[in-house]
């Protein structure tokens, strides 16, 4: 790996902080950048990988008691197999690794130890999806402003200026989409998505619903339809090529009681979801704001997961690029009002650039 390469530092325990550095790293493949992606969860000892799946189950099962863990989010440091730390710090250092895109703020003490290291200019930039500290970032607030913060919805400019996409693809507009309404819980199915289901079935909305387990799926009405990740897939798991992946996703089709499976490949199945629906209903997650944009779908934003979504969904709201579940069901699920939205985006959508090609398609650096 040489100098102009560029290393994108993800977490497999939210797919916000995973999602999203997949995307980056699709796109800069794409345009002949070399790229190589680390998730964090590589470097824990293996007892607390066994410990995540369960932590995501209590989370989704309880989203209280995931509000309740988000407070208590400190550093990583007594997680991580120093074995794997010093063999990682080793091969970047032999292969001259100099540019690094930060996706989650748990990298941060092991960058600190790689500054030390080699002692050279380094191009780290912490990629900020949210509009406010999120806990990876904010029990690190003595180290994060030495780095270049990149981030993505400034609460003073209420204006976007980038996304990051596995393309440039423009979004459809909105009298070609199909109409349906996507809900989900994000990476972990958490939140009140649930509760909305039923109430948009009862209204005859079309929806498409990622379910976290799929004891979730009910029973096939014609015009609901499920999906979800493939059980056994894992962020830190690497293909057979070494190389960390999309998760896989399925169609679940619940008849008579007995519910049937379908895989459906890549995670392009997913994103044509996105890209053909007139709304997304979730949590005002970060990744979920980027497919707002990077798509142009309006977000109906549902109860926030902590500080930084609660500030997410102020910043979107104010932007015009969504509106809480709640005024919408006032407005009687207005359809109208979604257009509105979509406009809005599309209309900002068309004014800015991917990220990727901003920074790292072009030749320009800037170092700490």
């Amino acid at each position: 790996m040489n100098s102009s390469s560029v290393t994108l530092l993800a977490s497999g325990n939210s797919l916000g902080a995973y999602i999203p550095a997949m995307h980056l790293y699709t796109y800069l493949q794409s345009k002949g950048v070399g790229t190589e992606v680390h998730v964090l969860e590589n470097l824990y000892h293996e007892e607390v990988r066994h410990k995540i799946r369960f932590t995501k189950q209590a989370f989704h099962a309880d989203f209280s008691f995931a509000r309740m863990g988000h407070k208590l989010a400190k550093p990583v440091d007594s997680s991580l197999d120093e074995v794997a730390v010093e063999r990682l710090l080793n091969r970047w250092k032999g292969s001259g690794v100099s540019r690094f895109a930060v996706f989650t703020g748990f990298w941060l003490p092991i960058l600190e130890r790689y500054k030390a290291a080699v002692g050279g200019r380094l191009d780290i930039r912490l990629i900020r999806l949210d509009a406010w500290d999120t806990p990876s970032f904010k029990v690190h607030k003595q180290l994060y402003p030495s780095y270049d913060n990149v981030w993505f919805y400034e609460p003073s400019k209420l204006s976007p200026g980038s996304y990051i996409a596995s393309n440039e693809a423009e979004p459809l507009p909105y009298a070609q989409r199909a109409g349906r309404i996507l809900i989900h819980g994000g990476g972990w199915g958490i939140g009140t998505y649930a509760g909305t289901i039923s109430e948009l079935r009862k209204l005859g909305h079309g929806l498409d619903v990622i379910v976290y387990d799929p004891s979730e799926v009910a029973e096939d009405d014609g015009f609901t339809r499920y999906f979800g990740t493939e059980a056994s897939w894992d962020p830190w798991r690497r293909d057979t090529q070494g190389r960390h992946t999309f998760p896989p996703m399925i169609r679940y089709i619940r008849e008579d009681g007995v519910l049937r499976e379908f895989p459906l490949g890549d995670y392009s199945a997913y994103t044509s979801l996105m890209r053909n629906c007139a709304a997304v209903i979730s949590k005002p997650g970060g990744a979920t704001l980027n497919d707002s944009l990077s798509f142009g779908i309006p977000f109906v934003m549902l109860e926030p997961f902590g500080d930084h979504e609660l500030h997410n969904a102020a910043y979107w709201e104010s932007c015009g690029f969504g509106i809480r579940f709640a005024e919408w069901e006032a407005q009687g699920f207005s359809e109208h009002h979604l257009e509105g939205i979509c406009r809005r985006l599309l209309e900002h959508r068309s004014k800015i650039n991917h990220f990727g090609r901003i920074i790292y398609a072009a030749e320009n650096s800037s170092y700490v």
